[in-house]
This record gives structure tokens, C-alpha cells and sequence, in this order.
């Protein structure tokens, strides 16, 4: 079996090789390193699949959770001797965790404006420090120096599905403004922080 690769489709991973020609069958095999990761799929597995089924689907799908990976597969050939590349091997390292957030902003009756940020975790982990960049203009920030920063969130424990929301005053403008999250010190470690929609980061 040979160019075997994995690719990343949220807690699913989309595994792909090239089929040995005289293979209609291959044997899949999988181990989840850390079950801490969101996902429902099972520890490990082995499964058989039909290369009928994978050419109509484009791939094998595996719940597999976000976590680290390892995956073996094998060609099963009807004829022991023919000539087969042997089994292939891939570890699929594992995704960072995801913090949804979603800015909003009303006007309080004193006629002040109030901006709202509520941050959601897929699995529990640790917000790094974080800063709120408020942009004006047609186009949105995409870094700190691109705006304001208006406000700063300290790093903190976030469980899963416990929203965390923060408030914080709204510089009255007119046209269109932005609010926009960046860790305060950006690192490979760090969740992937993403809004819900791109959309919503628009506030006015």
C-alpha cells in the first residue's frame, strides 16, 4: 500500500492510498492516542473496506475524534504471491481544541453602546491570553495592529460547553466596526480560536 495520507475533517478523518492493482479489498486499522478529544468513535478499530465503496466515496471516512492517530492499512490480495507494497503506517497528530466565540453589541438607555464576546469550548482546555481588537472601516482586522485593543481576557481553564462571556464598553462611530480575537502571544499549543461566522465579527 503505498501514499497513504489522512485528512482532517473536523473529529473525522478522510484516509486515502493508492490501491495495489490487484487489490479489491483492504484491511484498516486504527488507535486513538488520547480520548480526551471530542468524538464518539471507538478506542481503536479494524475494518475491512471495499475498494468499490472507497472509489464511490472518495476516501474512507473514521469518527475518530481529534486527538493523535495511529493507522495501518493493508492490501488483501486474492493471490498470496502477488506483488504487494505490504501494509502502510501514519500517524495523524492531533488537532488543537476549538473556542467558538460570537460578538454581539446593543445600546444600553443611556444611549451608551455595551459590546458582548461569548467564548465556547468543544472540549475543555486552556484560553491563553486573549485580546479584543475593535476595527472600523469596510474590512476586518486580522491583527492587533489592524484596530484597538478594547479589551483583554486573562488566561483561564475553559470547560466544554461552559460559555465564558465577557462585557465591555463600545466606542460610539459611525460605519462599519469590527471586533476581532488574537492571543496575546500567539503559540502552536494554543486552541484554535475561531468565530462562529465570519459574518457576526461585523458588530455595527
Amino acid at each position: 500500500m503505498t501514499q497513504l495520507q489522512a485528512v482532517r475533517r473536523d473529529d473525522h478523518l478522510l484516509v486515502l492510498w493508492a490501491w495495489p492493482e490487484s487489490a479489491l479489498t483492504a484491511r484498516v486499522r486504527w488507535r486513538r492516542e488520547d480520548t480526551t478529544g471530542t468524538g464518539s468513535g471507538p478506542r481503536d478499530g479494524d475494518i475491512l473496506c471495499r475498494r468499490r465503496v472507497y472509489e464511490h466515496d472518495g476516501g474512507l471516512d473514521l469518527p475518530v475524534g481529534r486527538g493523535a492517530v495511529t493507522l495501518t492499512v493493508e492490501a488483501l490480495v486474492p493471490d498470496p504471491a502477488a506483488d504487494t507494497e505490504g501494509a502502510a503506517g501514519l500517524r495523524v497528530p492531533a488537532e488543537p481544541p476549538v473556542v467558538d466565540y460570537e460578538p454581539t453589541a446593543r445600546r444600553r438607555l443611556t444611549g451608551a453602546r455595551v459590546a458582548t464576546v461569548t467564548f465556547t469550548a468543544r472540549t475543555g482546555c486552556d484560553l491563553p491570553d486573549l485580546r479584543i481588537v475593535h476595527g472600523v472601516g469596510r474590512y476586518r482586522p486580522t491583527s492587533t495592529a489592524d484596530g484597538t485593543v478594547l479589551h483583554e481576557v486573562p488566561a483561564q481553564r475553559l470547560p466544554a460547553g461552559t460559555p465564558l462571556t465577557v462585557q465591555f464598553p463600545l466606542p460610539a462611530g459611525r460605519g462599519p466596526s469590527w471586533l476581532v480575537c488574537f492571543p496575546a502571544r500567539p503559540a502552536d499549543s494554543d486552541p484554535d480560536i475561531r468565530p462562529t461566522a465570519l459574518h457576526k465579527l461585523r458588530v455595527t
